[in-house]
């Protein structure tokens, strides 16, 4: 997607210092400041992408009120040089997402207690939206300048009360092979709810406390990887610090293959982690 920074910053007049993040196939995505909500990102979408996914990508975060969601100020449309283009205005988020952290090695205990604390956060607003993410994973996930935590991207996102937009008759759903469990990457549509986006948490969590992923290593092509997913356990943790021991309960209920035997809900595993972070001193 090419469009002309100087033309499109006539378009948006209220925004200084427009400037361009990244420009791909599908979207424009531009760092600005606005008068009043301060840093902000700019996207637009092609007009030749899924207008409808779109749409719900915005709802999606509209309806679920956390602050460890950056919110959407404002959307619209816009008649660019290639065509009609869904656009948002949110907030940037000043920081770096958890992969980048993840390429120095793995967190200090503070960090990821902090981290799943606060994602934990936002998914119980999206289970009380009846939202689930389908795409919790450490590019997902930014650590702010403050230590704070956010999750990004509800691109994929279900709305458990509207009509899917997968076919019900599709072998695989829409999901991240090795974070998302097994009744979502095989498309098991009345199975996915809040406990699948516990089932990555967990995974996201067991990585950054040991730097490596539990089952994309060794490397393995996309079959290997499922059958690990659906079969092998986690490698137990001995977690030595105040909290460490229920920090790897929760680990495990959560990255159970069975959706029955994870916690029943995003809000139960929240009281958990916060009990978990309370010993440890957060």
């Amino acid at each position: 997607m090419n469009i002309d920074i100087a033309w499109l910053a006539a378009q948006f007049a209220d925004l200084r210092n427009l400037a361009p993040l990244s420009q791909g196939g599908q979207k424009l995505v531009a760092s600005a400041t606005h008068a009043r909500d301060g840093d902000i990102v700019l996207k637009l979408i092609r007009p030749d992408q899924d207008v409808e996914a779109t749409q719900r990508e915005i709802l999606a975060v509209l309806k679920v009120h956390s602050s460890r969601v950056p919110p959407i100020h404002e959307h619209g449309q816009i008649t660019t040089p290639i065509g009609d283009c869904v656009w948002l205005r949110e907030q940037r988020i000043i920081g770096q997402n958890v992969r980048e952290l993840l390429n120095a090695g793995a967190l200090p205990p503070d960090q990821f207690l902090r981290l799943g604390l606060h994602v934990l956060e936002a998914l119980v607003a999206a289970e009380a939206a009846e939202i689930v993410h389908r795409d919790v994973k450490p590019e997902n996930i930014i650590r702010d300048t403050s230590g704070n935590f956010w999750l990004i991207d509800f691109g994929i996102a279900r709305h458990l009360t509207l009509s899917s937009l997968t076919s019900t008759g599709d072998i695989w759903g829409k999901a991240t092979l090795g974070y998302a469990p097994t009744e979502q990457v095989r498309n098991l549509k009345p199975d996915i709810d809040a406990r699948s986006d516990l089932f990555a948490l967990g995974v996201t969590l067991y990585e950054t406390m040991t730097g490596r992923h539990p089952f994309l290593y060794p490397p393995a092509n996309a079959i290997e990887v499922l059958r690990r997913v659906e079969n092998d356990r986690l490698m137990p943790l001995s977690l030595t610090f105040a909290g460490g021991a229920e920090l790897w309960d929760l680990i495990a209920a959560m990255t159970q293959k069975r959706r029955d035997l994870r916690p029943r809900t995003a809000l139960e595993a929240f009281t958990w982690m916060r009990d978990i972070c309370t010993q440890f001193g957060l």
